[in-house]
């Protein structure tokens, strides 16, 4: 059982699959190897260390979920590789239902082994890195966690949002988080109230945590119940110092502290290479984030998730995504066989739905349902639906079914006026201006047309039962 980012370290060091990397610069450096290494087959995890222009022991991890081994690893799954083991293993977990595991309070915890307060306050105490060149300053919160606490209901938020620290105030910050996310909406009822909200960021700790920051639970729900029920135990918390927020007692670095109305203290932020892979969120005024406190551990780790050309090495999110719409779109429509999101079109831009078709229309029923669930509802642009023949994690099958089997004008629908982010590259200045964030969906169906199925010319592929049997026969031209 994992239980800090430091135990996850050292499992993956005992998996052969992390590598430590000394003397680099926070400058771009880290950001650059990264991404590089990210591009290669199965990436190690890389944790940096003797980071220059700071002590040996201050250090970042990068890639922390890049295989489907070390994000089983993270999870507490069993041992598996292959994405669509790792999904069916997620949804059967979802089939189960999901019990909340609430946290337990504890007194104390590693990481209030330091404690900054007043002067002591220093963002720039540990090697925060500037990740891709036109960012507009360093970002400390990557793979984070920010916590809140909703002031009328009383519930805790934990989510996954960027955070820059000030280019020129070493105890400020800014959290950014786009329209129509919890946090936004709960630190604006504190605004609304003539109040600063009170906020904790966690800058390390163990990646489910981070994992399970990231899936926006339902509304009044807390990620750490979520966090709880994946680990098949309590997560243990521990009082912040100036918040009294619940905070992880074995996170490396938390900073405390209250993000203020934007008409009382704003400061520019951004911009920054976000997962689409554009600039699109450009720079803004942002409200700042006055860091009362920093609490972290000794020789601390920032678990470093920037957005890379390759997301899966990042953020390990596709499998979780792919399971959770799988889940729902079982409770909504019959005959669905797979379900993925590619990794090559960044995740949300391309839901891929394997079905058995079983009466007309059942294929643009699904597609709807995809386009208005509530995973695959924000940010996309296409959704696809092919036949149970084609396997929807094979990109090479998804792209001949996409070419072969779809009749642009009968077989492709347009909805319009969809939710969508700033972070969307599409949405024009005018628009932008407007602050309309909304953008289209295509829902294509790559299937043979129901109503003549059976008469679509047949296909010399081979059978999943045909593939086997040759595997099977001639194992040793497949051994690895």
């Amino acid at each position: 059982m994992i239980n800090d980012l430091r135990e996850f370290v050292e499992a993956a060091e005992a998996l052969g699959e992390c590598t430590v990397v000394e003397n680099v610069d926070w400058d771009l450096e880290i950001g650059s190897l990264s991404e590089v290494v990210a591009a290669t087959h199965e990436p190690p995890m890389l944790l940096f260390d003797r980071i220059k222009g700071y002590p040996k022991g201050y250090r970042v991890a990068t890639l922390t979920l890049g295989t489907g081994r070390r994000l089983a690893l993270a999870l507490g799954f069993p041992k598996m590789s292959e994405n669509r083991d790792l999904v069916a293993y997620w949804r059967g977990r979802l089939r189960e239902g999901m019990k909340p595991v609430a946290p337990v309070e504890v007194a104390t915890g590693p990481v209030k082994e330091n404690v900054l307060t007043g002067e002591e306050v220093d963002l720039y105490k540990f090697p925060v890195p500037k990740w891709h060149s036109g960012d507009g300053g360093r970002y400390i919160g990557t793979g984070d966690m920010v916590i809140m606490r909703d002031p009328d209901e009383g519930w805790v938020n934990v989510g996954t949002y960027r955070v820059q620290i000030h280019n020129q105030d070493k105890r400020k910050a800014m959290i950014w988080v786009s329209p129509g996310h919890h946090a936004r909406v709960i630190r604006e009822k504190y605004w609304a109230k003539g109040k600063a909200a009170p906020v904790a960021v966690v800058c390390g700790q163990e990646p489910l945590l981070f994992y399970a920051a990231s899936i926006q639970a339902p509304w009044g729900s807390s990620e750490y119940d979520y966090a709880g029920w994946l680990k098949n135990k309590p997560i243990e918390v521990t009082k912040g110092v100036v918040t009294d927020l619940p905070i992880p007692a074995t996170a490396e670095i938390v900073l405390e502290g209250e993000v203020m109305p934007p008409e009382i203290d704003a400061t520019e932020e951004g911009p920054f290479g976000e997962w689409t892979g554009y600039y699109a969120s450009n720079v803004r005024s942002e409200a700042t984030f006055r860091v009362k406190a920093i609490l972290h551990r000794n020789d601390p780790i920032i678990l470093g998730c920037p957005p890379l050309m390759n997301l899966q090495a990042s953020y390990g999110g596709n499998v979780r995504l792919a399971a959770m719409l799988w889940d729902e779109l079982g409770k909504i429509v019959p005959g669905v066989e797979g379900v993925w999101l590619l990794e090559e079109a960044r995740c949300y831009y391309m839901p891929v739905v394997s079905i058995k078709q079983m009466y007309p229309g059942h294929a643009r029923q699904v597609a709807l349902a995809v386009a208005s669930s509530r995973v695959a509802g924000y940010h996309g642009r296409f959704v696809v639906v092919v036949d149970d023949d084609i396997d929807p994690f094979n990109t090479s099958e998804v792209l001949w079914a996409l070419a072969t089997r779809c009749d642009p004008e009968t077989q492709i629908d347009i909805a319009r006026g969809c939710w969508s982010t700033p972070l969307d590259p599409t949405i024009s200045p005018e628009r932008r201006g407007q602050k309309d964030w909304t953008n289209s969906r295509a829902l294509i169906l790559a299937c043979k047309p129901y109503h003549w199925k059976d008469e679509f010319p047949p296909t010399f592929k081979l059978s999943p039962e045909e593939v086997r049997k040759v595997k099977e026969k001639w194992q040793w031209l497949f051994k690895k």
